[in-house]
């Protein structure tokens, strides 16, 4: 079964969208926090690319999202995270919430 352009074009943003996810999510968050936010991701980009190739029926929706999020896991532990690209962009962009001491004051 050959795959389509909006298939393929979800698979493609798939790759790619990791860093992007890195930008959003925070090195505090735990893991399932951020495996929602990636299918929150994936169910974005397979919605968008279906609709923009005009494939917007249920089982392409559905195909391309279930394709979107395998390419964006995959994608990011085989390359966006042993390079230490998608981490580093998280701890870039963290708006903070590390614990750190507060100078004492003597009196």
């Amino acid at each position: 079964m050959p795959l389509t352009d909006a298939q393929l074009w979800a698979a493609v943003l798939g790759y790619l969208l990791p860093p992007v996810i890195a930008v959003v999510a925070q090195p505090r968050w735990t893991g399932p926090v951020k495996g929602l936010l990636m299918l929150v991701v994936a169910v974005l980009d397979g919605l968008g690319t279906s609709y923009f190739n005009d494939q917007f029926s249920g089982k392409s929706v559905v195909t391309c999202m279930l394709i979107a999020a395998l390419a964006i896991g995959v994608a990011y532990h085989t390359l966006w995270r042993p390079s230490g690209i998608a981490p580093g962009i998280e701890a870039g962009t963290s708006t903070g919430g590390r614990v750190t001491s507060a100078p004492v004051q003597e009196i």
